[in-house]
């Protein structure tokens, strides 16, 4: 048995693979701590894992602004302190980061005790942490068709995207039920990711009189501190009735999942993934403003797989055509799943367990 210490926190798309992760690797015998960041997200994300080992670590963001900088600057002196610390306490044999400021601290403090680093990054399109913290790991897992330039042999190796065990297809109608709408209704699910989407929110609201007319039902999930609307129902001319509800928060994402029939969703990595393990029909809108227009790339990548739609913030106009089009395809729906199928296949999370195995005992190769 070896002994893993992952940092996973700050957002969904960190957090969410780490725990998938350190998942398989307590399933095949060994010892895991989880490092998070003290944001609410983590702690609510982490909420129902409650056999797992958690650590709360310092840090922020990082920005150019003078005073968010000063304080970036504080808190990662505290976070590597911080990981000095909990390193030192505890024999970890490796850590492992999945990205953003939380991982910053803790790896650096890893180089500095000779610890084994592995860096996962999920997007297409490598953050500011792998890049920084690429030279001190001795392993780096990057999507498929991604190149990482100047490293050393071997160092680089293709996975898909780590998924949770919970994550699955579930009964569609069972699923409908579970949040209140009917077994034969035709959701939409908008999700805007861990943080929330007020774009998608606020278009979800303004258009829920032309979905419904359209005999379609939706489940918006609006992300902390975007919470700000209230559910409705509305009998369209086919005589039903059909209902929109907005959640802060979902615990549930395969049963959110499950009971879609389309799904419109941000482009974080996480959110491809789960779209693909449960085979839900999707048309992406990137954000906007992500780090290195890393959601662009998810989005396009997944397109060109033929497993989504994509609309861009400034054609919001056009997104309800698209909600049309797709909910009255069957055709191309059912192209999507075929798709999504084939996506899927490349998130086997053993590959990734296997290596971790072999990078515990000593082993580069």
């Amino acid at each position: 048995m070896s002994k893993f210490i992952i940092s996973c926190g700050g957002t969904g798309g960190h957090l969410a693979p780490g725990l998938a992760v350190g998942q398989a690797l307590i399933n095949a015998g060994h010892e895991v701590s989880f490092v998070i960041s003290r944001k609410q997200v983590d702690s609510r994300l982490v909420e129902k894992y409650s056999g797992l080992h958690i650590i709360k670590a310092p840090g922020v963001a990082f920005s150019l602004r003078p005073i968010k900088f000063l304080r970036f600057a504080r808190e990662f002196l505290k976070a590597v302190k911080f990981g000095m610390k909990t390193l030192k306490e505890s024999s970890y044999d490796v850590v492992i980061s999945f990205g953003g400021f939380n991982s910053l601290g803790l790896s650096i403090a890893a180089a500095i005790l000779k610890i084994p680093i592995v860096l996962h990054e999920a997007n297409r399109k490598p953050g500011k942490a792998t890049r920084l913290l690429g030279r001190f790991a001795v392993r780096i897992f990057v999507p498929y068709g991604v190149r990482i330039p100047r490293r050393k042999s071997g160092q680089v190796k293709y996975s898909g995207y780590p998924i949770r065990g919970e994550i699955q297809m579930l009964d569609p109608a069972e699923s409908k039920k579970f949040f209140g709408f009917s077994p034969d209704s035709h959701l939409v699910l908008m999700l805007g990711g861990s943080q929330g989407a007020a774009a998608l929110n606020d278009w979800a609201n303004c258009n829920f009189d032309r979905l419904a007319e359209a005999g379609m039902d939706v489940l918006c999930v609006c992300g902390p501190g975007k919470y700000n609307y209230e559910n409705r129902a509305l009998k369209a001319q086919d005589g039903r009735e059909h209902s929109i509800k907005f959640l802060e928060f979902c615990d549930n994402m395969a049963a959110a999942m499950s009971a879609a029939d389309i799904v419109i969703a941000r482009a974080g990595a996480g959110t491809i993934a789960e779209l693909a393990r449960c085979r839900v029909p999707s048309i992406i809108v990137p954000y906007p403003f992500a780090a290195d227009n890393h959601q662009l790339e998810n989005a396009r990548c997944f397109e060109k797989q033929g497993a989504c739609v994509v609309v861009p913030q400034n054609d919001l106009q056009k997104l309800f055509a698209e909600v049309l089009e797709l909910a009255s395809n069957d055709a191309l729906r059912e192209n999507m799943r075929k798709n999504l199928a084939r996506v899927d296949e490349l998130n086997d999370v053993s590959k990734i367990v296997d290596d971790l195995s072999r990078i515990a005992r000593g082993g580069n190769e």
